[in-house]
């Protein structure tokens, strides 16, 4: 008997102890949700077009929101996307400065009140702007392209011209297949795709992908790498 009503203390405490675990979860949980959120563009200043950015994640742009006339101290903190646009649909209503650090003359930021879903452009200079353009032929990829510093005193240090099996492409080694850099600022570069065993190794990544590969453009600027739109190939 003496056991039988300590395991039925036992279980009594145990179930006590689950019971105010579940009701302090759900009095944690009692809050309202982000009521609002931000999303825009990074608009080159003089041509008014979006400014490619790196890919999207650790070698990203970070987009910073720091919430005013509060105690908050801590940023929300995430990542621009590579064609230049930006969203967090996740924010609470309230006043923030946003600033983006990016491959721009001068970092951008504002201040913004978000009520509800808010649009917010930025106007920047790139270090560089850089064209491209692009052939192909019997697996032969020619890009063509063209750097030019948006300053005269700033120097262009090298160009680099990538290809990789997804549009993801900037200058970490992981967000490319191969890799060639050139100290010219305009030309042309070959890519000859059937002979080279990257391309023959991972030929069936491109074949699941409809024959697709996609190359792009980097031009370091004064320490900084600036990049042109990706180019989907169809081979």
């Amino acid at each position: 008997m003496i056991v039988f009503r300590n395991i039925r203390k036992l279980a009594i405490g145990l179930i006590m102890v689950l019971t105010s675990v579940l009701f302090g979860c759900n009095e944690l949980d009692n809050y309202d949700a982000p009521n609002g959120g931000i999303y825009g563009t990074i608009l080159d200043a003089e041509t008014n077009e979006p400014v490619p950015l790196p890919v999207q994640g650790s070698t990203g742009i970070i987009i910073n929101l720091v919430e005013q006339n509060t105690s908050a101290t801590k940023s929300i903190d995430f990542y621009a996307k590579e064609d230049g646009t930006y969203i967090n649909s996740q924010v609470f209503n309230g006043e923030y400065q946003v600033i983006v650090n990016g491959p721009f003359t001068e970092t951008a930021e504002q201040i913004v009140s978000i009520n509800g879903q808010t649009e917010l452009n930025f106007s920047v200079t790139p270090y560089s702007r850089i064209e491209i353009s692009s052939f192909v032929e019997n697996k032969t990829v020619t890009i063509t392209y063209n750097v030019a510093a948006t300053n005269s005193e700033f120097d262009i240090q090298e160009v680099y011209l990538y290809w990789n099996f997804g549009p993801a492409i900037d200058n970490s080694a992981s967000n490319y297949a191969e890799k060639v850099t050139v100290s010219e600022t305009e030309g042309s570069i070959g890519f000859d795709l059937a002979n080279s065993s990257v391309f023959q190794s991972n030929e069936y990544k491109i074949n699941d992908n409809g024959n697709k590969v996609y190359f792009r453009v980097g031009a370091k600027t004064e320490g900084i790498i600036n990049y042109s739109k990706t180019v989907e190939i169809s081979l």
